[in-house]
């Protein structure tokens, strides 16, 4: 709101001194002198209590005590007793500045209710609307999106009232827009979308508004996967900007279009429009479109097009504050061409170029932020090359200069550091490599979400030195940090940061824990040495060798506290290398001897999947009831919850399953929420198979499956069981020969950004399944029609019409779909068209070759004599 005095200054009253002190205070208020005009007024309340001037001096002292960012003093100064009891007519504004202030000081639970408070004590205020409109704009940045709602859709309520009446009026404009952004947060996308649209149609915003507007529809289409929407929406945002004549306006509106076909799928638009921003844009935006240029590029594996992009921007701008990023991306492009094809086997002699393209970086943006980073791809251009004393040196220098820009270790600078102590390593000297590998674990300390994955190389390259070294100590140290954070032997095997060096592969990590052995011997780290000695055997998938050393380790080490996961470990191998009889007995045995191990629930599981396979669903839902009454509090008590319900669905008994595990999950609030959605989703499954419970209503279960899958289609829109959800329910409408309703439920799968070609197969396949039921009511053209699109939407699977980018047919989904077809075609007496669907499938599914057989003779027995 723009500040201005507020009140109408009278003359006609008080003498001259206090009329002069008053105006000079006015004056400075209205040349925008704060400091003076806060001063002056506080000075002529003081001197004049009596003055009819004392309420307007005290709302004007508080605008500017605002202005000069002193909330609390404005705030203070507006809700004191004395004050108040003085205010008259401008009551209204005291509290509406005390609302701006408590916002403007982030309070805004307290503008919010100073704002409401206002509308309602108020009637007759003209500030009524505006207040309720920044009551709700506090609900906003509080994310009080229900609030929100519920204030401005008060179907009484001061801003509906306004709406019927002025809808162009520029507090309704900002109302309805923070309206739509609550309802965004509430995911209501079309609730969303009903309130822009004709705003935005409307044609009667500010410039700003407008864009806001367009902003906020663009963010809904994009939302809710409407892409194609939000594409449209970006046509306006540009329309705007070109009208205003604003170049960030413009560059923003680039950048989403851009941001919208990428999301397409449509990379090429994308970079072309990205590249609409090199110029004239930002520079922000200049930097974003060279990155997503490039990146984009690499994506569709178009090192050409990137690499094009990048020499256009900087020879036509050489000059640009984004020359720096645009030539080391552009070098950075040329090192990963290199290392992708030394990996391939297919390296050329290109490295000195790709180091020189550094060299030239360095030489020319010395002074450049990124010069940290430039050192480090150099140093990589002089490991790739052996050239281990410069790599080293140009390592260091990374080192220094991207320390010295004195923020949190970055994964930069993690790098550095271990490429200094790889480099090191090679140079045998040990102390300068540990001290290098030490200084990574130090800096995953402070950032631990900067190059994570440096960590266990780190201690593993640390265990390497100290062994090196003969330091029994140190090696005993980092074998141990490992055996820690890696309890299964595990060891980091690569790392991206890396460009894909190996680092331990199981023979290496052997021979290394093998070395260590031979130092250790008679330490207590020697059962956790041999126990990673045998889990390489098990990385290496050679279940014989790790069964001999598990059970060897079982023999030398009987009273070690490590012999419940050998143990276990042992129970796996077999089970792994197919000896199932053996693996049953030793898990039923890990049960009874370690009931109160971490690793007893696991045990018991593998036993109750043990029966699941058999199958033998008695005993499978039995010991799955085993795992959550012995061990309720372990993380396999809720999932075990579910199987023992699944055990149960297998055996018939629909209703148990039901009253016994689904519901118990449903109710229970501590069970995860994925999980709990899973029971659901089972409970309806369970209800499809189960007889209805009224014999007058057989089909009862499928409304009220119906109804628990509509629940979870309402709550989890994107997820895969919301999609999934609706493949349900479209099964349930078939079952009640709701037929329209069947279609509305396949059509949204079929249709959904969410789901997978296999949910998609099985949608359309439903979908011609239903109409074809749907057709068997009807008679004539309608009929025909029906028909004729039953079998569109089995050929559009059969023939692989629904593939997206990427994408690959489900083969059962198809051979479903083609058989729908020719039993369709043949039911149409289109028996040549059936015997080529047929054909089709046999050629694709030879396997099925006798039964096709069987039906291409039968449909062909129908046919005139010549075409059989």
């Amino acid at each position: 709101m723009v500040l201005d005095l507020g009140c109408g200054l009278s003359f006609a009253a008080g003498s001259k001194k206090e009329e002069r002190a008053y105006a000079a205070a006015a004056g400075a208020f209205q040349d925008g002198m704060w400091s003076r005009a806060e001063t002056e007024f506080a000075q002529f309340v003081e001197k004049y209590p009596a003055s009819s001037h004392v309420a307007e001096a005290v709302l004007l002292r508080a605008q500017a005590e605002f202005k000069q960012g002193k909330f609390a003093e404005a705030i203070a100064l507006l809700t004191d007793t004395n004050n108040l009891a003085q205010a008259g007519t401008l009551a209204d504004e005291y509290l509406y500045w005390t609302g701006e202030s408590q916002f403007q000081g982030a309070n805004y639970p307290g503008a919010a209710e100073t704002w409401i408070a206002l509308a309602q004590k108020f009637p007759e205020s003209p500030l009524r609307l505006r207040a309720v409109v920044e009551a709700a704009s506090a609900f906003t940045k509080l994310a009080e999106w229900r609030q929100t709602v519920a204030l401005l859709e008060a179907t009484n309520g001061v801003f509906q009232r306004a709406v019927q009446m002025d809808l162009g009026s520029e507090p309704v404009a900002r109302g309805q827009l923070l309206l739509a952004q609550a309802k965004l947060g509430l995911k209501d996308f079309g609730g969303a979308s009903a309130i822009l649209e004709p705003l935005l149609d409307s044609k009667t915003l500010k410039p700003e508004l407008d864009r806001q507007c367009a902003l906020l529809l663009y963010q809904v289409k994009f939302a809710a996967g409407e892409t194609d929407a939000a594409l449209a929406v970006t046509t306006n945002l540009l329309q705007i900007a070109g009208l205003a004549k604003n170049n960030n306006w413009t560059a923003e509106g680039m950048a989403l279009r851009a941001g919208a076909l990428e999301k397409l799928g449509r990379a090429a638009d994308a970079i072309a429009v990205y590249q609409e921003n090199l110029t004239n844009a930002p520079v922000e935006r200049q930097r974003e479109a060279v990155l997503k240029i490039a990146e984009l590029a690499i994506v569709q594996k178009q090192f050409p097009v990137a690499t094009n992009a990048l020499e256009t921007f900087l020879a036509q701008f050489p000059d640009s504050p984004s020359a720096d990023i645009a030539s080391l991306t552009l070098a950075e492009l040329h090192l990963k061409d290199y290392v992708a094809s030394r990996i391939a086997g297919s390296a050329t002699n290109q490295l000195p170029e790709v180091q020189l393209r550094f060299d030239q970086f360095l030489g020319a943006f010395t002074n450049s932020p990124l010069a940290g980073r430039a050192y480090l791809d150099r140093g990589w251009c002089f490991w790739l090359a052996e050239k281990i004393p410069e790599s080293f040196d140009d390592f260091k220098t990374a080192a220094q200069k991207i320390a010295a820009q004195q923020l949190p270790p970055s994964e930069d600078l993690l790098v550095a550091w271990f490429k200094m102590g790889d480099a090191q390593f090679k140079q045998k000297d040990f102390a300068g490599a540990l001290e290098n590998y030490r200084a990574v674990l130090d800096g995953l300390k402070i950032s631990p979400g900067a190059g994570a994955t440096l960590g266990d190389p780190a201690l593993y390259q640390i265990l390497r030195a100290s062994l090196e070294m003969n330091d029994a100590a140190g090696a005993s140290n980092a074998f141990a940090q490992i055996s820690q954070k890696h309890p299964d032997g595990g060891l980091a095997q690569s790392s991206s940061l890396l460009y894909g060096e190996s680092m331990a592969s199981p023979g290496d990590a052997r021979a290394l824990f093998e070395k260590l052995s031979a130092q250790l011997s008679g330490s207590p780290l020697q059962p956790q040495v041999a126990l990673a000695v045998s889990r390489t055997y098990e990385r290496e998938q050679n279940w014989p060798a790790a069964m001999t050393n598990y059970e060897n380790w079982l023999e030398n080490f009987p009273t070690n506290a490590l012999q419940p996961q050998v143990s276990y470990a042992l129970a796996q191998a077999n089970f792994q290398a197919g000896n199932e009889t053996n693996a049953f007995l030793l898990f039923t045995n890990f049960v009874a001897q370690f009931p109160t191990n971490e690793l007893a629930p696991l045990a018991q599981w593998w036993v109750a999947d043990h029966f699941f396979r058999v199958p033998d669903y008695v005993d499978a839902e039995r010991n799955y009831k085993f795992v959550f009454e012995k061990w309720p509090a372990s993380s396999l008590a809720y999932p075990a919850h579910m199987m023992a319900g699944r055990a149960a669905m297998a055996r018939s008994d629909y209703n148990g399953a039901i009253r016994d595990y689904f519901l118990k999950l449903e109710q229970d609030t501590n069970c995860p929420i994925d999980l709990r959605v899973q029971a659901t989703f089972a409970h309806g499954d369970a209800l499809m198979l189960a007889d209805s419970a009224d014999t007058n209503k057989p089909l009862a279960n499928f409304e009220l499956a119906t109804n628990l899958f509509a629940q979870i289609c309402q709550l989890y829109p994107t997820n895969e069981l919301g999609v999934l959800a609706w493949g349900e329910i479209g099964k349930c409408a078939l079952q009640l020969s709701a037929f329209d309703a069947a279609t509305n439920a396949y059509a949204q799968i079929i249709n959904s950004p969410f789901a997978g070609i296999s949910a998609r197969s099985q949608a359309q396949t439903g979908f011609g399944i239903a109409l074809e039921k749907k057709a068997a009511l009807v008679n004539g053209s309608e009929q025909t029609e029906l028909l004729d699109d039953a079998l569109d939407n089995y050929s559009d699977v059969l023939y692989k019409n629904n593939l997206r980018d990427g994408e690959q047919p489900d083969p059962f989904w198809r051979k479903k779909a083609g058989l729908q077809a020719a039993a369709l075609a043949e039911t149409l007496a289109n028996y040549e068209v059936a015997v080529n669907v047929y054909s089709h499938l046999e050629e694709l599914f030879p396997q099925a070759k006798d039964s096709l057989e069987k039906k291409i003779a039968a449909a062909q027995a129908h046919l005139p004599p010549g075409k059989n």
